[in-house]
């Protein structure tokens, strides 16, 4: 079956950021695909590393597109796009949605293809945000108040209590969020445009083998309560580190 052509395009540009980062090391080779493929790609490649089995039933259009992180009309033509190319198929009535089909067919999708071409820029946008990450939890540490903690475990709460990845997303992202705003550095909205442009490259994972996440999540803030900076900082690049795992550019095929 012929692939979808992928459009390069202003849509893929990460939302309120400045789109110099993009010339920065790292984030200069990724690839700009429109905010429609890469929802094809992500889709797609969930599907290839068995993370969406055959038959499984994806996210409501609403919650798959907050957690992609994209309008809901765009979520909606991707979707609609693989359903056109057999990947995915509509069913109404009790129990419908939207479900990976039996067989879904093999595609040489060029979304994909440019996602695996931008591999050596997503390892060096994880070695970026390590290394950003790293400063800004153990300034975070340093200020840290009881009442921030105390809602950063909440949102480590809201993420157990999470159906779904998509679901999970937005509490995982707040909580960054908030450990980089906690710390007050200058550098603050540098820091998240690293993180927001390595975000597209996320592939929705099952919750169980989520939790591993959590835990550094939970021991981050063990160390922000006690003001030990060197354990944020342990913890933070063991997390980070994950990443090169658990990304689709870490999975086996």
């Amino acid at each position: 079956m012929a692939s979808r052509k992928s459009t390069q395009s202003a849509d893929g540009d990460v939302p309120g950021v400045d789109q110099t980062i993009f010339a920065a090391p790292g984030a200069a080779a990724v690839t700009r695909l429109s905010a429609v493929d890469t929802v094809r790609a992500r889709v797609l490649l969930s599907i290839e590393h068995a993370l969406l089995s055959p038959g499984s039933k994806l996210p409501r259009t609403e919650l798959l597109a907050s957690g992609l992180e994209v309008s809901v009309i765009t979520a909606r033509r991707a979707l609609e796009s693989l359903v056109d190319d057999g990947v995915l198929e509509r069913r109404r009535g009790r129990g419908g949605g939207t479900f990976v089909t039996a067989d879904p067919p093999s595609l040489n999708d060029s979304s994909v293809t440019a996602y695996r071409a931008d591999a050596d820029a997503i390892l060096r946008l994880i070695d970026q945000r390590s290394l950003m990450e790293s400063a800004i939890v153990a300034e975070a540490a340093r200020r840290a108040t009881p009442e921030q903690c105390d809602e950063l475990d909440g949102l480590i709460r809201a993420s157990r209590e999470a159906a779904d990845w998509h679901e999970h997303h937005g509490p995982d992202t707040r909580f960054h969020r908030l450990c980089a705003e906690i710390s007050g550095l200058p550098e603050v909205d540098t820091y998240l445009a690293y993180y927001s442009a390595l975000t597209r490259y996320f592939v929705p994972y099952p919750q169980e083998q989520l939790e591993e996440g959590r835990e550094h999540h939970e021991r981050l803030v063990a160390a922000f309560r006690e003001h030990d900076s060197i354990a944020a900082i342990e913890v933070t690049r063991i997390h980070v580190d994950a990443l090169r795992r658990e990304m689709f550019v870490g999975l086996e095929r």
